[in-house]
Order: C-alpha cells, then structure tokens, then sequence
C-alpha cells in the first residue's frame, strides 16, 4: 500500500489497513485504491486469507454512489498461475454491488 501512495501524484490519504476501518471511513473518501494477495487459492470464497474476507458482505450493502474504486492484487503467477490474484474478484464484486464505479482495468 505504501508502494501505491508514492506513486500517485499530488495528496494522498492515510493508509487503513481493512480489519481497523469503520464503514463509515470507507464511505467518507472520494474514491478508493484497495488491494489483497490471494492466499486460499482454489477456493470458492475467502481467498485472500485476511481481513478483507470478513468485510466484502458489509462492502456489498454500502451505498457508494458510482464512487471510483480500483484494486490491485499480489500473488505468484508463476507458481499459482490458475489461482493468480483470485482474491481481485471477490472484491470487485462487492464493490460493484455496493455500487462502486469500478476503475483501472488491464
């Protein structure tokens, strides 16, 4: 997260870490930049192995309104190639039912 902050331009905001967040400070920021390594790989849910994986049903009933949202996600493409960032997903689509206007695509 620390890596993705020095790369944007101009002021960024404090850096939450998922399990300490309050809905309420999620909701209150502009747009977010979120991401998640994948540890369960083959798995159907919880993939990332950590908090985010308590907090996607609460992210899925928030009203964000079309608020720009882009994640980023870690894992080893070489050793984990059909698992490769799968934990993305689940967040993605939390995000997008909670409303989100999903950004950065590659």
């Amino acid at each position: 997260a620390e890596w993705v902050a020095d790369l944007m331009p101009g002021e960024t905001s404090e850096i939450l870490e998922i399990g300490q967040a309050t809905m309420d400070e999620i909701k209150a920021y502009d747009g977010l930049i979120v991401g998640a390594p994948t540890w369960h790989t083959g798995a159907k849910t919880d993939r990332s192995g950590t908090d985010w994986d308590a907090r996607l049903d609460e992210i899925r009933e928030l009203n964000f309104g079309g608020k720009p949202v882009a994640i980023f996600g870690l894992g080893d493409a070489g050793a984990y190639g059909d698992n490769f960032c799968d934990a993305i997903e689940e967040l993605h689509d939390a995000f997008v039912q909670g409303g989100a206007k999903m950004v950065g695509y590659v």
